[in-house]
C-alpha cells in the first residue's frame, strides 16, 4: 500500500543483528531494524504488560490495539496488545529467522506484517461462553506512542487469526487513530459537587479529565460542558478541611471548590489532577494554598 511503500520502500543499507541463509543460499533474511520500528507511530518501546493494560483499557475502545517488545522472547520478537471487551490480551510476534510468525501467519518481513495490520485483522481466542467457542476482535484503532514505559509478563495464544476482508487502511495516518474517546494514559470521571464562581451554591456536575482538559457537565448524559478547565496552565491543587471531602484546583483567574463523596474519592481527584498539573506544566510557578473556605 502506499502508507508502507512511503515509509519503508527504497534501498537503504542495512546492518542486521543477526541473520539467516535459506534454503536457497543466496537470500540474507534481515530482522526488524530499530529506525523501522521508530517509524511506526503505535510502536512502543520498552512499555511493559501493565502499562499497555493501563493505557488500553482507559481507551474504553474494543479492538484498539499498540504494538511492543516482547521481553520474554529474543531482540527482534514482538508483542501486540489488543483491547477486549472485559480485558486485554497480548499476542507474540516471534522473529524466526525467516520471516514473523504471528498466530497461524508467518510474514517474511515487517514490512507485510505491516500491510497485514492494514487489512483489518481479527483474532479469536478461546470463549467457552460463545456458541463456536472462539471470540474475535478486529484490530481497527492503533493507539498513538505517546505514553510511559515498564516491563512485560504473560500472553495469550491465538486460537483463531483471520482477515476480515475490510476496506484497507492507512495504519500509519493520524486519521485512523481513534479520535473518541480521546487515547490518554490517565483519564478520569465521575459526579464531584462545585460551588458556583458567582452563586456561591453548591451543585452536583460529572467532571470529566482527558489530557490536560478537566470538564464538567450537568449530568453524565450531557454533552455540553458547562466548564472547562485547562490543567496544563493551572497552578494547584490542595486539600481544603473546611468542608467535608473538600479541595481546591488553583488557576490564574480563579479557585474551584469542590467536594468529593468520600475521602478515597478526593484522594483519587487530587493525585489524578496532581499528576497532570506536573506532567502538562512542571514549571508552573509557586502559589500560596487558598484560605479555607469558611475563614
Amino acid at each position: 500500500s502506499s502508507g508502507i511503500n512511503a515509509e519503508y520502500g527504497g534501498s537503504i543499507p542495512r546492518s542486521p543483528r543477526t541473520s539467516s541463509i535459506s534454503s536457497l543460499g543466496s537470500i540474507v533474511f534481515y530482522p526488524a531494524l530499530n529506525w523501522e520500528l521508530h517509524n511506526i507511530r503505535w510502536f512502543h518501546p520498552n512499555l511493559n504488560r501493565n502499562a499497555a493494560e493501563h493505557i488500553l483499557i482507559g481507551t474504553n475502545k474494543v479492538g484498539s490495539y499498540l504494538l511492543r517488545n516482547y521481553s520474554k522472547g529474543g531482540p527482534d520478537d514482538l508483542t501486540v496488545s489488543v483491547k477486549y471487551p472485559e480485558d486485554v490480551k497480548h499476542f507474540p510476534i516471534i522473529w524466526q529467522g525467516d520471516g514473523y510468525l504471528f498466530g497461524k501467519h508467518k510474514f517474511d518481513n515487517l514490512r507485510k506484517l505491516l500491510e497485514h495490520f492494514e487489512n483489518i485483522p481479527a483474532l479469536g481466542t478461546a470463549d467457552s461462553s460463545n456458541s463456536s467457542g472462539v471470540f474475535q476482535v478486529e484490530l481497527r484503532y492503533p493507539y498513538p506512542r505517546e505514553v510511559m514505559h515498564h516491563d512485560m509478563t504473560n500472553y495469550q495464544a491465538i486460537d483463531e487469526h483471520i482477515e476480515t476482508g475490510a476496506r484497507p487502511v492507512d495504519i500509519h495516518s493520524p486519521t485512523n487513530e481513534i479520535q473518541d474517546p480521546d487515547f490518554e494514559i490517565r483519564q478520569k470521571s465521575g459526579y464531584l459537587t462545585k460551588r458556583g464562581e458567582n452563586v456561591k451554591n453548591w451543585k452536583n456536575r460529572w467532571f470529566v479529565i482527558q489530557k490536560h482538559w478537566m470538564r464538567y457537565y450537568v449530568s453524565k448524559e450531557s454533552t455540553n460542558p458547562r466548564g472547562v478547565v485547562d490543567l496544563s496552565k493551572a497552578l494547584d491543587c490542595n486539600l481544603d478541611d473546611s468542608f467535608t471531602n473538600g479541595f481546591t484546583v488553583t488557576t490564574k483567574k480563579r479557585i474551584y471548590y469542590i467536594q468529593a463523596s468520600t475521602e478515597e474519592e478526593r484522594q483519587a481527584w487530587i493525585e489524578m489532577i496532581s499528576w497532570k498539573l506536573d506532567y502538562y506544566n512542571p514549571y508552573r510557578p509557586e502559589v500560596a494554598k487558598p484560605k479555607p473556605l469558611n475563614s
